[in-house]
């Protein structure tokens, strides 16, 4: 995850160091030292915006009690134009190594940095004097990039990159903004990535860079609240009125959002690549899972909204909603209700939807509505969901599979849930 920043200026260089600088396009190289009975060795690998140093500290004849295997590595990382610190501090444990030597083994990383600057890595354990200073260095472009575009992109774009060279995870949640970027085309392995990751994609027809919202702060309904999701007054007044599908046609229904934004002034994200790519993550087999929701209207079979959506375990994300018949029952209020109460008896215990607008208000309150800051709060939540255990490392339960359970309540048999039938 990303390292802490602190105004603390660099250190001077110890003069025991062995210096290991990272050089683009050669091989890493290995730096040591040996303070009394303690040596370390270090790797570096970095790329525009980041750097990760994996370390091991030896501890040759340092024997340890039971009460002294849990220590805590202090990281740091300094750049060496602004002076800016950064620090990474973490418990480790002393574990058996090779020839009986003990060993602390782990890495430091750090994310959103600036590009094309040069750093100072220390190392040390706490209460202990300095074990490693190594060199790292950011390319000033990323390599992944297409070198007339790399040249056009202003500096302060580059701490925010992701792309092929990443290894995406929950460090994402230590973002100093609300987006992240890459560019276009968009492989299909980095775009799952940041579905996995709890980023989205929103491509721009005609333009290289595609945005990646990563909100700070992100909006999610609590389902485990019982809510009153049927209760609704419009759900109650217009339920003879519709029926529910899941996958009825999802290309059709993201071709319906996308028509329905653009006429209405809003502009569209939805692109042809976006859209097969959603598609095939969709027939694929994984943890990853896609839908659209349709909501019709049973005089005609008139598509009246609908909702794009993906899951990670039990929490459930909206990606984009639309409502084709717009009229005083509401179809878009009714839909969200419906998939509200499906999803809480389905098993799922969140519905992240995104930056909050104000007409979200309305769901605070009594239908969980709730705003969690993205690293304290979210990620805890995603991370369980993603891995599918708790906080402990005991086994999570999965909730039901959505498409199925729908099915499982419609009483003819040919994939439409009437909402009548819904109690």
């Amino acid at each position: 995850m990303r390292a802490s920043l602190s105004n603390t200026a660099c250190p001077p260089r110890s003069s025991g160091a062995v210096w290991a600088r990272y050089c683009r396009g050669s091989p890493n190289r290995f730096g040591s030292i040996s303070p009394r009975s303690m040596r370390a060795t270090g790797q570096v690998n970095s790329n525009v915006n980041t750097v990760i140093i994996k370390w091991t500290v030896f501890l040759a004849d340092h024997p340890l009690g039971e009460d002294q295997r849990n220590v805590k590595i202090i990281a740091s990382l300094c750049d060496k134009r602004s002076r800016q610190h950064f620090l990474d501090e973490k418990p480790a444990c002393v574990v058996p190594g090779t020839n009986s030597e003990l060993q602390i083994v782990g890495s430091s990383e750090f994310h959103f940095l600036p590009a094309g600057r040069k750093f100072i890595f220390h190392l040390q354990l706490k209460g202990a004097d300095l074990l490693l200073q190594l060199d790292a260095e950011t390319p000033s472009v990323s390599e992944g990039v297409k070198p007339f575009l790399a040249k056009q992109l202003p500096a302060y774009m580059w701490p925010t990159y992701v792309g092929e060279e990443h290894q995406l995870g929950e460090w994402l949640s230590e973002c100093p903004e609300d987006t992240v970027w890459t560019t276009a085309p968009v492989s299909d392995r980095l775009m799952q990535s940041l579905w996995s990751n709890a980023c989205f994609t929103l491509p721009s027809p005609g333009s290289p860079i595609v945005a990646c919202p990563n909100p700070i702060s992100r909006y999610c309904l609590d389902l485990t609240k019982g809510c009153p999701w049927l209760r609704s007054k419009k759900v109650r007044r217009h339920k003879n009125d519709f029926y529910l599908t899941v996958d009825a046609d999802y290309t059709g229904s993201f071709w319906a959002c996308e028509e329905t934004h653009r006429l209405s002034g809003k502009g569209t994200w939805i692109t042809r690549e976006l859209v097969d790519a959603l598609d095939r993550c969709r027939n694929d087999k994984t943890d990853l899972k896609v839908y659209s929701i349709e909501l019709w209207e049973k005089d005609g079979d008139k598509l009246a909204a609908a909702i794009m959506a993906l899951s990670v375990g039990d929490v459930f994300h909206d990606y984009t909603t639309a409502t084709m018949i717009r009229d005083t029952r509401s179809a878009g209020a009714i839909l969200t209700k419906v998939v509200g109460y499906l999803l809480a008896e389905c098993g799922f215990t969140l519905w992240y939807w995104g930056f909050k607008n104000p007409y979200m208000a309305e769901y605070d309150g009594k239908f969980g509505g709730m705003q969690l800051e993205n690293k304290r709060e979210f990620w805890p939540k995603w991370r369980r969901a993603l891995l599918g255990v708790d906080g402990e490392g005991q086994p999570y339960p999965k909730p039901q599979s959505f498409k199925q359970f729908v099915l499982s309540k419609c009483g003819a048999g040919d994939g439409k849930l009437y909402l009548d039938t819904l109690q």
